[in-house]
């Protein structure tokens, strides 16, 4: 982790916090920050004491996107290097939309171009008032494609539309209209909000909360349909027999909170 240059990661108790740390550049991305992250996700995800994830950005914005140097290079490589780069920042975004954690984006001032498929791809976004979104890179003569399937999670194909189309910035409160964002700060009241949000779900089962998520992953993927009744059956019939669903049980049965903290096991 020492040898990091672009992200720090801070582990505690529960969370992790995975900081872009180019506040010089306002976090542009460049391929020496993806394989960073790709590196942090791998350890956050084999961390089973880790339930959720705080992506944030250090410095006067969240991610400015593309680093425009790195794009500008982009002139003077072949076609298969660029596509290798490029390919590498999809499945960055794909670990972090999978990441067996509750994953959080916590966004202020700017979040242009690729940035918004960080924030997309996590399970929520809370984003300050005051904060920038843009899709910007059609005035540049290219398309946000790496970021599309995990912006068109959250967003309508015919709000994308209008934000794409047009490159125009757009603020958070039209991100909450249009699902990118989930919940809104008020300017330097991120981290209360963030608190509030962790603490609210650490009242549910951990393994409850990483099924739910497989579920919900299955479900957009296409993988889970009206047709999975055996598979969904499957999933209950095994949680219900888990640690931590017999405490919840007996714990709503004796009308009582369920003590998560005391099972030792953490089943997968």
């Amino acid at each position: 982790m020492e040898n990091w240059k672009n992200i720090k990661l801070e582990l505690g108790d529960k969370r992790a916090n995975l900081i872009l740390s180019r506040p010089q550049v306002h976090n542009a991305i460049n391929p020496e920050l993806i394989e960073e992250m790709h590196e942090a996700l791998k350890i956050i995800a084999e961390r089973d004491e880790i339930q959720f994830l705080v992506l944030s950005g250090e410095g006067k914005s969240f991610c400015a996107g593309a680093d425009i140097a790195w794009f500008a290079g982009a002139v003077d490589k072949s076609k298969a290097d660029n596509w290798q780069e490029y390919l590498r920042m999809a499945e960055l975004l794909k670990a972090l939309h999978e990441l067996p954690k509750v994953t959080i984006a916590a966004a202020h001032r700017n979040v242009l171009g690729g940035a918004n498929g960080l924030v997309a791809a996590c399970d929520f976004v809370v984003a300050e008032r005051s904060t920038a979104f843009a899709f910007g890179e059609v005035k540049l003569g290219i398309v946000p494609a790496t970021i599309t399937p995990f912006v068109a999670c959250r967003v309508s194909v015919q709000n994308m539309r209008k934000l794409m189309f047009s490159g125009d910035r757009f603020w958070a409160t039209e991100a909450q209209l249009v699902g990118l964002v989930d919940f809104l700060a008020e300017d330097g009241k991120m981290e209360q909000v963030v608190d509030q949000l962790i603490d609210g779900l650490k009242d549910s089962s951990p393994n409850a909360l990483r099924a739910c998520k497989q579920l919900l992953l299955k479900v957009g993927s296409g993988e889970l349909t009206v047709e999975s009744s055996e598979h969904t059956a499957a999933v209950l019939a095994e949680l219900i027999e888990s640690d931590e669903g017999q405490e919840g049980l007996r714990a709503f049965l004796e009308k009582r909170k369920p003590d998560w903290q005391k099972l030792n096991v953490v089943e997968n």
